[in-house]
């Protein structure tokens, strides 16, 4: 199975984003102490471990902590508390030390992780580590309320919030995971982009959605709008090194990664459900070949008797005259043929996953 799962690394992501066809929303909420949301979520999941991560739009003055997010129990007042000026990353009781200072008015990402069997909270900003502490405790399950936009002063389900602390930003896509996140997916949540949808691999992990934060079942207070992101056609690269997925470039003759595109039975048409989901197919059947080589023999085998009428041929290609070459064509790309490589020679895949 890792051989077509390493195939589809270089399709996925352009296959999920026009299949998902989902809004990207965000928040934007009143710079004033009556807008909020406030919820009372079961956290016992979270016991054990815990991830806080969101794109977060800093409105306010940056000498204020905006809190954007805070959980307050019974036994600790900061169990999460989390401010647009990054002044506030506070976990178990706890603040993590940095010295980064958010970009003003623009987009950054951060998440905030904990695991009880790593005893460690570490910071992320812009897809890299930038401050961790050490803990020995466990995360606070006890009666508590979470708040979004406000610094809560209770722990009750009760509207008594701080002056001075109101967020007045935009935020979109905060979720909260019963895991700790890896430096490789925080690195590619904001690689993604603001406009992605790769919180969607890690759905089986998160706790609180933002589609539920989103939901009209979830009650939202005072000035809160629901805001359509403008989305950028790139994506992010982390600030430091941080290893990624690879991304071709012109350098080294890598510039073939969309190649395959031109193929007469992709090229010029439009994209379709039904297109993304053939390429889908072809790729979940190779991993009935895990361990071959993409070589002739392999196309040839696949082209005999894996070329059905339903799969899309050249202009010219029919089924009867055997010329259905065209349906694996795919696989004569260099990014396929003779083993599947990376753009940069000296750098497996074996390194990146």
């Amino acid at each position: 199975m890792m051989f077509a799962y390493r195939i589809s690394l270089l399709l996925l992501p352009f296959l999920t984003s026009v299949l998902s066809h989902k809004p990207h929303v965000a928040l934007k909420f009143g710079d004033d102490l009556r807008s909020y949301i406030m919820i009372n979520p079961d956290m016992s999941p979270l016991e054990e471990a815990v991830s806080v991560c969101s794109w977060v739009k800093q409105l306010s003055p940056t000498s204020r902590n905006g809190a954007w997010m805070h959980y307050k129990t019974q036994d600790y007042s900061d169990e999460i508390t989390l401010s647009d000026n990054l002044s506030w990353a506070w976990l178990l009781y706890g603040n993590t030390p940095h010295s980064q200072t958010p970009v003003h008015s623009q987009w950054f990402h951060v998440c905030l992780a904990w695991s009880f069997s790593s005893g460690t909270v570490t910071l992320y900003y812009n897809g890299v580590q930038i401050g961790s502490r050490s803990t020995s405790r466990k995360f606070s399950v006890s009666t508590g309320s979470l708040v979004i936009g406000q610094w809560h002063s209770t722990y009750k389900m009760e509207a008594t919030f701080s002056s001075g602390y109101s967020f007045g930003g935009e935020l979109t896509k905060l979720n909260i995971l019963k895991r700790k996140v890896s430096d490789q997916e925080v690195a590619q949540m904001y690689k993604s982009g603001v406009c992605s949808n790769y919180e969607d691999t890690l759905e089986n992990h998160i706790h609180l959605s933002w589609e539920t934060l989103l939901s009209d079942d979830t009650e939202k207070h005072g000035n809160i709008v629901k805001l359509n992101l403008t989305c950028p056609t790139h994506t992010h690269e982390p600030t430091t090194g941080i290893p990624t997925t690879v991304r071709p470039t012109e350098e080294g003759g890598c510039n073939n990664r969309w190649a395959f595109l031109r193929l007469s039975d992709i090229y010029n048409k439009t994209i379709e459900k039904e297109m993304l989901q053939d390429l889908r197919e072809r790729l979940e059947l190779l991993a009935e070949f895990d361990g071959h080589q993409i070589d002739d023999t392999l196309i040839a085998h696949l082209t005999k008797h894996h070329c059905s009428s339903e799969m899309p041929r050249g202009d010219n290609e029919t089924e009867e005259s055997g010329d259905c070459n065209n349906c694996w064509a795919i696989l004569r790309f260099p990014d396929f043929f003779e083993n599947v490589r990376t753009c940069r020679r000296r750098l497996r895949f074996e390194n990146i996953l």
